[in-house]
C-alpha cells in the first residue's frame, strides 16, 4: 500500500429522528414561487461501514472503511486492506490528521495543505458530505438558486473556484456536486446514489453509493478523469450516544507536513 493512494482515497471520503432535517429556502423564479427544503440526515453521531474503490493510473486498490461522524465537528475513518489496518484519519473543521501504519508516518495538514495534495478544494463541510450526502452548510448559507427542469441547482463563484450542488425537486436529495478550480483546470465531481431508508422502520433516506470524479478540463462534459473513488455503503447507523475515535501519534512516527509534502514534489 502506499500512502499517496491511500491518503488521497481517505481525504475524499478520503476530501454524509423520526425525519429528515429541512433547510428551507423560499425562492422566486420568472415569478413563480418553489421551496427547497432539503433532507439532511437528522443526527449528532453517526456511524457506517462500507468498501471503497480507488483507481488512479498507477494503481488500483479496494478498501474496507469504517467511519464515526460528530457532525459538524469531527469525523474518523479506519481503513483495511485483508483487515489490517494501514490508514486512520482524524478530520476536523480545520485541520487533517492521518497515520499511515505501513510507513510509520504521521501527516498533520491543514485543508490547504491537502488542497495540495488533490489538486481541487475541499473542507470538512464536503468531506463530511461525501459519507451522508447532505448539503454542505455553505450553499445552504450563501448560493444563488435557480430552479431547473428537474433539480435545483445551488452555485458560489469566486474568483478562485465555482461550485455548484443539485438537489432533486421530487425528492429534495442532493444528487451531485461539482467544484471547479479556474485557475488551475481542475474539477471535482461528487455523484450520490442509491437512495434509500437508513434503517427499517427509518423515514431517513440517505445515498448508499458515492462516486468521486478528479480530473483536468473547463466543464463536467469534457473533463478527463485522473482519479476515482467509489464508496458503497453495507451500513449507516445514528447512534444513541458519543462514538469512541482513538486517534495518537506514537512518538516513533515521521511526522509529514506541508514543508514536506513540498519536498517530495507531490502537487
Amino acid at each position: 500500500m502506499k500512502i499517496t493512494n491511500l491518503f488521497i482515497a481517505s481525504v475524499l471520503l478520503l476530501v454524509f429522528g423520526v425525519s429528515c432535517a429541512k433547510k428551507s429556502t423560499g425562492i422566486t423564479v420568472n415569478g413563480k414561487s418553489s421551496e427547497l427544503n432539503v433532507k439532511n440526515l437528522d443526527y449528532e453521531y453517526l456511524s457506517t461501514k462500507g468498501k471503497l474503490v480507488f483507481k488512479s493510473a498507477a494503481k488500483d486498490q479496494k478498501l474496507a472503511i469504517d467511519t464515526r461522524i460528530q457532525k459538524d465537528k469531527q469525523m474518523w475513518m479506519s481503513m483495511r486492506v485483508a483487515k489490517i489496518e494501514g490508514l486512520r484519519v482524524l478530520a476536523t473543521q480545520d485541520s487533517v490528521f492521518a497515520l499511515d501504519k505501513m510507513g510509520k508516518e504521521a501527516y498533520v495538514l491543514s485543508y490547504d495543505d491537502v488542497e495540495l495534495l488533490l489538486g481541487t478544494k475541499i473542507d470538512y463541510d464536503l468531506l463530511q458530505s461525501i459519507f451522508t450526502g447532505d448539503l454542505p452548510q455553505t450553499f445552504i448559507d450563501d448560493s444563488k438558486v435557480k430552479v431547473e427542469e428537474e433539480m435545483f441547482s445551488l452555485t458560489q463563484k469566486t474568483k478562485l473556484y465555482e461550485s455548484s450542488a443539485y438537489v432533486n425537486r421530487s425528492t429534495q436529495v442532493l444528487e451531485e456536486i461539482v467544484v471547479k478550480l479556474k485557475k488551475e483546470g481542475k474539477i471535482a465531481v461528487v455523484d450520490y446514489k442509491d437512495f434509500k431508508t437508513i434503517e427499517e422502520g427509518s423515514a431517513q433516506i440517505a445515498p448508499f453509493q458515492t462516486d468521486v470524479f478528479i480530473g483536468n478540463g473547463t466543464q463536467k462534459s469534457d473533463f478527463a478523469t485522473q482519479v476515482s473513488v467509489n464508496i458503497n455503503l453495507s451500513k449507516i447507523e445514528v447512534e444513541e450516544g458519543a462514538v469512541k475515535m482513538p486517534f495518537k501519534i506514537p512518538s516513533k512516527y515521521k511526522i509529514v507536513d506541508r514543508r514536506e509534502l513540498e519536498r517530495r514534489n507531490l502537487k
